[in-house]
């Protein structure tokens, strides 16, 4: 009776891991194609200009503010994930410098100074997600088919 309370609380624990792989895994794959799919179609957005709010320091990001239709936002995302591989096209040197604010026509709170992505960085972390997923289904499916043959089996000796 104790072995198989041990048995049901590692089978458990085993689970919770694999459960947590494969969520890990499908909200990262969401979050890379959301990224990936925003840079690509940053290339096309509209570009305005742009004033450096402050320097990029150590734990702080860049600030920046643009105009669009009359109203005035403020933004931090220098580049997306995507494109975190990239060079930077010009670089900032401080704060009343004017810049191009690439900005999404569709939501005006979201813009980038870099627009574009990485297809190669899109694939390697969609690769790493997918694996994840892969290896937490995976896992899930063979826990809960060793369980079952360990239940069998134990319900085999009883009788």
């Amino acid at each position: 009776m104790e072995d198989t309370l041990k048995n049901r609380s590692d089978v458990s624990v085993v689970l919770l891991f694999f459960i947590a792989l494969t969520i890990f895994g499908v909200l990262g794959a969401a979050f890379i194609v959301k990224d990936y799919a925003r840079a690509r179609a940053s290339t096309a957005w509209p570009v305005y200009e742009g004033i450096v709010l402050s320097r990029r320091e150590s734990g702080q990001a860049l600030r920046y503010v643009y105009s669009v239709d009359g109203h005035t936002y403020e933004a931090r995302r220098r580049r997306f994930m995507t494109a975190l591989l990239s060079q930077p096209e010009n670089e900032i040197t401080g704060p009343g410098e004017t810049v191009s604010v690439y900005v999404d026509p569709m939501d005006h709170d979201v813009a980038v100074l870099h627009p574009g992505g990485s297809g190669g960085f899109f694939a390697v972390v969609s690769l790493f997600f997918g694996a994840a997923v892969f290896f937490g289904v995976g896992g899930i499916v063979r826990t809960l088919t060793l369980a079952a043959v360990e239940n069998k089996d134990a319900q085999r000796a009883v009788v």
